[in-house]
């Protein structure tokens, strides 16, 4: 059976590590983002000639985007046998502070588009009887964090979410896990003061953050034969953080 991956917020940190691992292991790639073209042109000039590597701009934050990703890759006559959803957004603030739109964006970029991308492969997935989705969560999905929390109620939902997908789709031998990261190397921790990354680094048993490759790495994982038995979890990898 050819396995096809595709991987939403592709031109993210992790977005890329994950494509990079998926690549060396000569999985074809659909790879979408939204604004960072440049990654994805790099990523896609870094790759040996051959591979099957296409890369689609679209806004996942609406279902006419969704569509339109979807009618894309039908166009190419792939299947994704394997769903990375990874898009996001992150939001800091007080709760009395978030406006509607804010939070129509957070939910849809986050939630709505995990849901609907993951009902696009599922058919597909059920008559191969074979599937591997795997949503990117965080931490404060399941602790929550004090100036984010609508983005813990949407990292959350997504939990909940792969829980009971799992349990739906288990009979069709299709597995649904999260990774659940603690702080991950990035450009978002630009915003930090070097006196703040410190703080937090302390706060963490390891004393450190993670590397993308860390999380790429357990996606591969999830991904092999031997993990087929593990289904409806959420994978925490955060140093002993939580």
């Amino acid at each position: 059976m050819k396995q096809v991956a595709l991987i939403t917020g592709a031109s993210s940190t992790i977005g890329i590590a994950i494509a990079k691992k998926l690549a060396n292991k000569k999985i074809p790639l659909i790879l979408h983002y939204y604004r960072n073209k440049e990654r994805i042109d790099e990523f896609m000039r870094q790759q040996i000639t051959g591979n099957d590597l296409l890369a689609f701009s679209v806004d996942l934050s609406t279902i006419e985007g969704i569509e339109n990703l979807f009618r894309q890759i039908e166009k190419t006559g792939l299947k994704p046998t394997i769903l990375i959803n990874n898009v996001g957004a992150s939001h800091y603030g007080l709760i009395q502070d978030v406006t509607y739109e804010e939070y129509q964006k957070i939910m849809n970029i986050m939630v709505m588009s995990t849901f609907f991308c993951s009902q696009k492969v599922v058919p597909n997935m059920i008559r191969q009887k074979f599937g591997r989705i795997i949503n990117i969560s965080s931490v404060w999905g399941q602790v929550g964090a004090a100036n984010e929390v609508l983005y813990s109620m949407a990292k959350g939902a997504i939990d909940s979410f792969t829980k009971a997908l799992a349990k739906e789709l288990a009979p069709s031998g299709i597995t649904v896990n999260a990774i659940a990261p603690g702080i991950v190397l990035s450009p978002m921790m630009a915003n930090f003061s070097q006196e703040e990354l410190e703080m937090m680094k302390n706060e963490i048993p390891m004393n450190r953050f993670a590397k993308p490759e860390e999380i790429a790495s357990l996606v591969v994982h999830l991904l092999q034969p031997e993990s087929s038995y593990i289904t409806g979890q959420i994978i925490r990898i955060d140093g002993g953080w939580v």
